[in-house]
């Protein structure tokens, strides 16, 4: 087997969750794995150039490295592990033209100031040992982190070599990046689509892409979103070359949803679709439609979390507002079991608002469960137990700051 790491993305418990289902429901059989902070350190046994193809697919992560070397001890035996020869050999990519190379470092606990000063040291010693016979810069960031957007402006993959190094108390792991994410393709369909909406359409194509991950399987074909908004799920879902089917209440959402993914097929020079057949108007509560329902269908979905707010609420106006969607949310599963019998998983998105007396929940778990759908647990119980980013109920929480509404998203197995 091979050791790779993957730098998980903002939302890390749910990024680590993304992996660990998409592994699974894939039938990727994987090995050991340590979880750091930023960092999942796992054994696959899929080359470094099947991995690399994971990029694409997976919403969450922000780089791949391949775990070249590891040991024990002090990070001053670096000198000994990453010589100059080694570097030639095994990191950079090549040695006949300009090597451009960098470092970054993700540890638990963070490197003192002494370690970073004499990584620095070590660093810029490299650059003068192999610069009489080669081309050679160094990229350095002071924050130790090279972003994506750096990596791949300073051609760092195809020119030289990141080295990640990692550590865990006191075990070192040397990586060599293999891959970042294309961030411009995620900004490019979440920004430059030609009609965005506000109200409805406000999932980030990240998410969306790593909700598809937590629940889709290796049968999986098609994706079928009932509260389409302007096509988010659906164009990450194309994106991952899978089947669509969407619905919406609002006739403008289906005008938007249509304009956005003739805009994504073109864009991609994907194949053509006949969209009318693919997306429709029509309730989330009472549909009927034979196309999706099929056992090779997940459901994907962010449904209404209802209206704009501007600030905290009081109790009594989170109770008022979720009262409502409750009943909308019931009548949707209720409509799911009754009309879409086939489709066996869904991943959906609840709100949870922020009040003056904390979190309030949709309380509608033990209805769902009696309706036939039982959680899927996303991630190890060790984990759920002890993760501030899990809620009370195994649901993983997803939010900036700032925001008055928190996602909480669940993946659900019909019995």
């Amino acid at each position: 087997m091979y050791t790779y790491a993957f730098l998980l993305g903002a939302h890390p418990t749910l990024s680590l969750a993304e992996i660990l289902n998409y592994l699974a429901n894939q039938k990727i059989s994987f090995g050991e794995y340590l979880w750091l902070p930023e960092v999942l350190i796992i054994k696959l046994k899929e080359s470094p150039e099947e991995i690399t193809k994971l990029q694409t697919e997976l919403g969450g992560v922000i780089k791949i490295f391949w775990i070249k070397e590891e040991f024990k001890g002090k990070i001053f035996q670096l000198e000994d592990k990453l010589t100059p020869k080694k570097l030639l050999a095994e990191f950079f990519a090549q040695n006949q033209t300009k090597i451009n190379f960098g470092l970054s470092i993700y540890a638990n606990p963070e490197l003192s100031y002494a370690e970073l000063n004499w990584l620095s040291n070590y660093a810029h010693n490299i650059k003068q040992r192999l610069k009489n016979e080669y081309s050679i810069r160094y990229v350095e960031d002071r924050s130790w982190n090279l972003s994506s957007v750096q990596v791949n402006r300073n051609r760092l993959i195809d020119t030289g070599a990141e080295i990640a190094l990692m550590r865990d108390k006191d075990r070192f792991y040397i990586g060599k990046t293999l891959t970042v994410q294309d961030y411009e393709a995620y900004s490019k369909r979440d920004w430059d689509k030609p009609s965005p909406d506000a109200k409805s359409g406000m999932l980030p194509p990240k998410l969306a892409q790593m909700m598809i991950n937590l629940a889709r399987e290796k049968k999986t074909t098609a994706i079928f979103d009932p509260f389409c908004g302007s096509g988010i799920v659906l164009q990450e879902a194309l994106m991952l070359q899978l089947k669509i089917y969407g619905s919406d209440i609002s006739t403008d959402a289906v005008k938007n949803t249509i304009s956005n993914l003739e805009w994504l097929i073109k864009l991609k020079k994907m194949p053509e679709l006949k969209l009318a057949t693919r997306i429709k108007k029509a309730d989330a509560t009472t549909i009927r439609w034979s196309s999706p329902n099929k056992s090779e269908t997940v459901v994907i979905t962010e449904p209404y979390l209802g209206p704009p707010l501007k600030s905290i609420l009081f109790t009594h106006q989170a109770k008022t507002i979720i009262d409502e969607l409750t009943d909308l949310y019931l009548d949707f599963f209720k409509n799911l079991r009754k009309n879409f019998s086939k489709i066996e998983k869904v991943c959906i998105v609840f709100p949870v608002f922020k009040t003056r007396d904390g979190l309030r929940y949709l309380d509608i778990m033990k209805h769902i469960e009696e309706l036939g759908y039982k959680r899927v647990s996303l991630l190890p119980e060790n984990i759920i137990k002890k993760d501030s980013s899990i809620s009370h109920r195994g649901g993983i929480l997803y939010s900036r700051p700032d925001q008055l509404v928190l996602r909480e998203i669940f993946v659900f197995h019909k019995k």
